[in-house]
């Protein structure tokens, strides 16, 4: 009889059966070599005794963890947090728990230890690397995958947000405001969402009739540390705005612009996309093209269960690579008018 007893653990598991603490261990979470003998005699006790009361316990004996990761490579990049939100909100409303990491690179080395690991039923992947790096890291594993922030050519488990509409809007707003030379402060160029947001500021002062060539790019990739040096060439150059590819880079240009005793906007207007509380407790806070990060995330993860449990899609939301619409523009104080 299962008495459910929560409080029962590895070591009372062990005391009965007379098979040490390792051993337990190992056979609740179907690794190592146990005869076939000891493995059943400790999974009858741990039952009879109540321990897969215990979710985590049973999530082992059944190799069912409800568990899903996702890999971030960037915590501090305003849009990953957002997406994060999101997705635990949904993998909680499904009944799963999600699990976030951190990896700076392509995540190769955190996709080799879950998919030897039964913890782990399906993956959300947001990677800066390019797509053929991103395509081995994903064949590299079994588990059902969901790809975060960008597209990948031939992998409909997608989910995106068109950002290359979203810098359109931007900088036609500033167009509208009186600006012709503008200033692209660019992502991080040859991958997805770093020349969609090229494009979407190419496409605007294109149909403007303005100069956008290449000397009013300047490349500063998602770092801060990278914005001093591409700010100081726009400016270089004459530019009356600069459009930032992210909030972070905007946050670091502004930033920039003070310690060159560069009046914003009076001087040089800024803006970007995705609303935080970073755009708002800047001086002045930051005008910027909302974006919808959380919707993002929570799409990515509905998706990702979905495909673990063999859900059929539902609804466009559900069917193919997906890039979101960008939401509102939001005026704030770092755009003026010429």
């Amino acid at each position: 009889m299962n008495n459910k007893n929560s409080s029962v653990t590895l070591r009372d598991v062990a005391a009965a059966t007379g098979v040490d603490v390792s051993t337990i261990s190992r056979v609740l979470q179907n690794k190592g070599r146990v005869s076939e003998e000891t493995r059943t005699r400790i999974l009858e006790t741990a039952e009879r005794l109540g321990y897969h009361g215990n979710p985590v316990a049973r999530a082992l004996k059944t190799a069912k963890s409800s568990t899903v990761l996702m890999v971030v490579p960037q915590i501090e990049n305003p849009i990953f947090a957002s997406a994060i939100i999101g997705a635990e909100i949904e993998a909680r409303s499904r009944g799963f728990a999600l699990l976030v990491s951190y990896d700076k690179g392509d995540g190769r080395e955190i996709i080799s230890d879950i998919s030897r690991s039964s913890i782990i039923e399906g993956v959300i992947i947001a990677s800066f690397d390019d797509d053929n790096r991103l395509r081995q890291v994903l064949n590299s594993t079994d588990l059902p995958h969901v790809v975060l922030n960008r597209h990948l050519p031939g992998d409909e488990n997608c989910v995106a947000i068109d950002t290359r509409r979203a810098a359109r809007m931007g900088v036609e707003h500033l167009i509208a405001m009186g600006h012709r030379r503008i200033g692209h402060l660019a992502g991080r160029l040859g991958r997805f969402n770093g020349d969609m947001r090229r494009r979407g500021w190419e496409e605007a002062m294109a149909a403007a009739g303005l100069d956008h060539g290449d000397h009013l790019i300047a490349q500063a990739g998602y770092s801060p540390d990278a914005v001093p040096a591409a700010v100081d060439k726009l400016l270089a150059i004459g530019v009356t705005a600069i459009h930032a590819a992210t909030l972070l880079t905007a946050a670091a240009t502004i930033a920039r612009l003070h310690e060159r005793d560069v009046r914003v906007p009076e001087e040089v207007s800024v803006i970007t996309m995705h609303d935080d509380l970073l755009a708002r407790v800047v001086y002045p806070q930051v005008t910027t093209v909302a974006l919808p990060s959380q919707e993002m995330g929570r799409v990515a993860a509905r998706r990702l269960i979905d495909l673990i449990q063999g859900v059929e899609p539902n609804g466009t939301q559900s069917a193919g690579s997906l890039l979101l619409p960008p939401d509102e523009l939001i005026i704030r104080a770092s755009v003026a008018a010429l």
